[in-house]
């Protein structure tokens, strides 16, 4: 038997498993209760035809994601949001131009394959040979740059934009779907009855795997592809285009993904206000940008075949939808499906993580673009034009922020306070991320375990708020901790997947349970009145805010910051000097934590309640995406990226403007400044100091010995030649290395 064989024998044995032990599950949950007096069916028919349409759709986003990591290395993250902007397209198209329906799904199709034509040739292509890691955040950007076009798509078609009233905006939208050739097909089988949608689900992915295994097969395209992805540089020695075959790979993903989204909102009755409606009423549009619930049960289905075989991520996807409608089924809800998922991708990569190769461990390498910030050089810190600069730039700085409050409203008061709340956020992934080398897209689920602890301290028990502080902080670390485990073998790419299920797990299951306080009052701190006073939590914020980047910046300078730096440049070379890895990437995953524990019991008082929609993955994204932005080398540098953001929420009041400020920002950063925004600002301070160094002819090897330049323009006067006895001292020229300095210190133009 060929090892294809036996693969695909695994696959069916496997997938008929779940499906029995999903009905063996429903029997029990429900057999106790409700089978006296009435016959329980061990195959219920229900669930297995809607599973198979439901696993069929997550099929194909499954497909797409397998395509584009074996073409690519990377884990598409704007899969889901192709599929979210294709959707909308083809609703308007139908509802608002009434397009005939099959003209406006292959204009949807079109402009979705479009889309993944240009991310492919401009980020994949200019990523090519950075981290892998690098590109996955890339796409995060790309789903919510697409998602704020997507918003922004009703009123291209003409219908208003109400910011201050979001239910009037829904009133203007068409609110029935529009009617498809399929309608009035309806099939008897078994006890279910099963929509024209509901059979063209199932046939869209039995026609979408015969195509493709006969692309692959028996086409000159689809075997290059095949032989690229096992070797690429082989494959260009060749003389095979790598990159026109990931442009083709990168156009089916993407079709993949708006068939199925399409497929979807045929069967849920989608109109154009329900497909906004999440999005204008609860700011929920990242989650749908990235499809975070849609998206975990395809990389579950994915990593379960190794993000190779698409046989068998078809058949993982339609097993975890069986399970999903036997859960849905017995219990009335499916929130603990996405602990369970979590569960199932962390011991699948487990299982994988000792057949993965060094050639995998070096593509998905930890985040490479960090860039310390450097203080500011010894030789000018005690120059009184640089105290008294430096000095007056702290002053401004600390006007701005106590004058904050009392220039704005109080709304936006409460926005400053929020995203000084944000800023610890982005401090701790500057110790997980940028110190530690260690990607975190839940990192809004730890502040999750600090709110709930934090709230239940000061609700429930009643201590006093700075109590809730420690405990939530303690509890955040722990659960970081025990999250962290796992990192000790899964890093990169697959530890993003496995925080983002984290994070989803929190906000959908978790966050539910009754233990959870629902209302938590602000606390009475000396003569702060926070309860009623925006301006008094907004000071607490940023006094804690304050005391956050105190103390990461004080670690810094101790043995944990340099071991932690040791660590994300050479582990080997770090263990041969005797670092413990284990026990230093736990102590990242602690105080990480607990900083954001720290942060999640200030958010909870803020809000005053601990919700689920509060705390969603599209939290941990935006954290993670602030965090790039700003800048993940320096704790000075992510703020920037806190500022930016805050300014932009306070600046532009509708959701599509703050996702498009928020996505291309994050793209502009990737393509043009890798370091950060924060790194910007820290180098036009460099410069300024670099012309006070120039202006007293000091030399300051940090700032000038790369500017190297020869002939005349290098002569410089830096020394006074020694006088001897009965001599005047003369000031002499003699080669140096300030490279910028020659003959334009003679006159007022200078050069850098």
């Amino acid at each position: 038997m060929t090892a294809a064989s036996r693969r695909a024998l695994a696959t069916a044995g496997a997938l008929l498993g779940v499906v029995v032990l999903s009905h063996l599950f429903n029997l029990v949950r429900r057999g106790g209760s409700e089978s006296v007096g009435r016959k329980v069916e061990l195959l219920n028919p229900v669930m297995l035809g809607y599973g198979l349409v439901f696993g069929c759709l997550s099929a194909l986003v499954a497909i797409g994601l397998v395509l584009v990591y074996r073409s690519s290395r990377v884990v598409n993250f704007a899969q889901a949001g192709f599929g979210a902007g294709a959707v909308m397209l083809y609703l308007l198209l139908t509802s608002a131009w009434h397009w005939n329906w099959w003209l406006a799904v292959g204009a949807s199709i079109a402009v979705a394959a479009l889309l993944g034509l240009i991310t492919e040739v401009f980020l994949v292509r200019r990523f090519a040979q950075a981290p892998r890691l690098v590109l996955t955040v890339a796409t995060i950007a790309v789903g919510q740059t697409v998602a704020g076009f997507t918003l922004y798509l009703p009123q291209l078609f003409g219908y208003e934009r109400f910011p201050n009233d979001p239910l009037k905006s829904l009133a203007a939208l068409p609110s029935r779907a529009p009617s498809t050739p399929f309608d009035r097909i309806q099939e008897h089988l078994f006890p279910a009855t099963y929509t024209g949608p509901h059979l063209v689900a199932i046939v869209v992915t039995m026609v979408a795997m015969v195509a493709l295994a006969a692309f692959f097969r028996y086409t000159h395209v689809g075997v290059a592809v095949r032989g690229s992805a096992e070797n690429a540089r082989r494959a260009e020695t060749l003389g095979i285009s790598v990159s026109n075959l990931s442009s083709v790979v990168w156009v089916l993903a993407t079709v993949l993904a708006a068939v199925a989204a399409i497929v979807d909102a045929m069967v849920s009755d989608r109109s154009v206000a329900a497909a906004s409606g999440l999005s204008l009423v609860s700011g929920g549009t990242l989650a749908q940008a990235i499809g975070a619930s849609t998206l975990l049960r395809a990389l579950a289905a994915a990593v379960i075949a190794r993000m190779e075989s698409i046989p068998i991520a078809v058949a993982a996807a339609i097993g975890i939808s069986f399970f999903e409608q036997a859960v849905l089924w017995a219990t009335g809800r499916n929130s603990v499906v996405e602990a369970i998922l979590l569960v199932v991708i962390i011991a699948t990569l487990l299982a994988q993580r000792a057949r993965s190769s060094r050639v995998d461990e070096t593509e998905t390498s930890a985040w490479a673009s960090t860039e310390e910030i450097r203080q500011v050089p010894s030789e000018l810190r005690d120059l009184p034009q640089v105290r008294a600069g430096l000095r007056r730039a702290l002053w401004t700085l600390a006007v701005v922020v106590i004058a904050f409050p009392w220039v704005m409203s109080p709304s936006n008061t409460s926005l400053g306070a929020i995203y000084a709340i944000y800023g610890i956020v982005g401090v701790s992934l500057v110790i997980l991320t940028g110190w530690a080398g260690q990607i975190s897209l839940g990192q809004f689920g730890f502040v999750a375990v600090g709110a709930i602890v934090g709230g239940y301290t000061t609700a429930t028990i009643g201590l006093p708020f700075p109590v809730a502080l420690v405990t939530g902080s303690v509890a955040a670390g722990a659960v970081a901790v025990a999250v962290g485990l796992p990192a000790l073998r899964i890093k990169g790419l697959f530890l993003a997947v496995s925080t983002l299920g984290f994070a989803l797990a929190m906000s959908s299951w978790v966050l539910t349970w009754s233990i959870v306080p629902r209302i938590v009052t602000r606390p009475e701190l000396a003569w702060f009145d926070t309860k009623t006073d925006e301006r008094s939590y907004y000071y607490v914020c940023v006094l804690a805010l304050a005391a956050a980047v105190g103390v990461v910046q004080r670690l810094r300078r101790t043995r944990t910051g340099r071991v932690l730096i040791g660590l994300r440049d050479n582990e080997r070379v770090a263990q041969s000097y005797g670092i413990n890895l284990v026990r230093t990437r736990l102590v990242a995953f602690a105080i990480s934590g607990g900083l954001a524990g720290f942060a999640g019991v200030l958010y909870a008082h803020h809000q005053s309640s601990v919700a689920a929609t509060g705390y969603g993955p599209e939290q941990s994204v935006q954290m993670f995406l602030m965090a790039v932005l700003g800048g993940l080398g320096s704790v000075y540098a992510v703020i920037v990226g806190a500022i930016y953001i805050g300014t932009v929420g306070i600046v532009i009041d509708n959701t599509a403007g703050q996702l498009l400020a928020g996505g291309v920002g994050v793209l502009a950063v990737l393509l043009f400044f890798p370091t950060g925004l924060g790194s910007m600002i820290f180098r036009a301070r460099d410069a300024w100091l670099r012309r006070i160094a120039l202006r007293n002819r000091i030399f300051v090897p940090t700032l000038l010995g790369d500017r190297l330049k020869e002939g005349e323009e290098a002569l410089v006067p830096i020394i006074e030649r020694l006088p001897e006895e009965g001599e005047v001292a003369t000031v002499y020229r003699q080669p140096s290395m300030i490279g910028d300095a020659g003959r334009s210190q003679l006159s007022k133009l200078w050069r850098y």
